[in-house]
């Protein structure tokens, strides 16, 4: 408890940490209940999600939240959690917008379900921009850059941005034709919720390579591994939810996200020798 208060008293700002909490009181259990029983989203979940792949396809997507959370509210200042905020921010406004053109899951199950998703999404549509905006008027703009993203950090992320833009279009747009490729069959909302997620990863890597500072943007780039890796397992821990015949896809699906892992971890281990170098010139 004394952690706690001594976090809520720290130097960051009280409208971020508010943010902050709604969506971990929001993403955490949904976390729980996709990771630990995909197969009972029906009793569990604000709405029914099948095959099984996919309610922990939506658990990858909270985890990702919830690492972007832990690593905003270590942090101490607002120039240090933007770029999460950034990730916030869209998530909430465009998830919020993208489930009335997607009621229909919802609608099959109780009232109270959609009644609580809604109101936990309406908050953060509220807050989420409000803090952003009034925080970036206040301490936000060009700053200073004390450690550069590298040559390898910025093809990186740049590539990052291309692809994650392309693949929300499809998802949020073509789910259709996504389905015609992909290794398991993926419904609208769900496409839909990944595509925004993919959106808001395309927006922050391009805030990424607008801000420059490796200190103020690595959250995107500590999330990536563990992301692309929890991406990785889905289709080596659900075979039975694949179409048929796609040993070669899958083959080729997790050397992708394979290389996509080693290369952020490379970039990582790249930019930390560039920190220690610089601080030892410093001292």
């Amino acid at each position: 408890m004394e952690t706690i208060k001594q976090w809520w008293s720290n130097d960051l700002s009280r409208g971020v940490k508010l943010v902050f909490l709604v969506l971990l009181a929001n993403g955490l259990p949904a976390f729980i209940i996709l990771m630990s029983i995909p197969g009972k989203t029906e009793s569990f979940f604000v709405w029914t999600v099948r095959p099984e792949i996919n309610a922990r396809l939506l658990g990858v997507m909270y985890s990702n939240a919830l690492m972007l959370v832990l690593f905003g509210a270590l942090q101490r200042s607002w120039a240090r959690v933007r770029i999460t905020m950034v990730v916030i921010t869209l998530f909430s406004v465009l998830a919020t917008v993208l489930t009335f053109f997607y009621l229909k899951p919802f609608l099959a199950h109780p009232w109270y379900h959609l009644t609580y998703w809604l109101t936990m999404y309406l908050v953060l549509f509220v807050a989420a921009p409000s803090v952003f905006v009034t925080h970036e008027r206040k301490g936000g703009g060009r700053l200073p850059v004390s450690i550069p993203l590298t040559s390898a950090a910025r093809a990186v992320a740049g590539s990052s941005l291309v692809v994650s833009l392309f693949s929300a279009g499809l998802l949020l747009f073509r789910i259709d034709v996504v389905n015609q490729v992909w290794l398991w069959k993926l419904p609208p909302l769900v496409g839909g919720l990944i595509g925004v997620l993919f959106l808001t990863h395309a927006a922050a890597y391009a805030w990424a390579l607008w801000d420059g500072d490796w200190l103020r943007v690595r959250p995107m780039f500590w999330q990536a591994p563990l992301t692309g890796l929890l991406f990785l397992l889905l289709p080596l821990i659900h075979p039975a939810d694949l179409h048929p015949d796609m040993q070669t896809a899958v083959t080729a699906y997790t050397l992708l996200a394979g290389l996509f892992v080693l290369a952020y971890i490379g970039v990582i281990l790249g930019q930390r020798a560039v920190e220690q170098r610089l601080a030892s010139h410093a001292s």
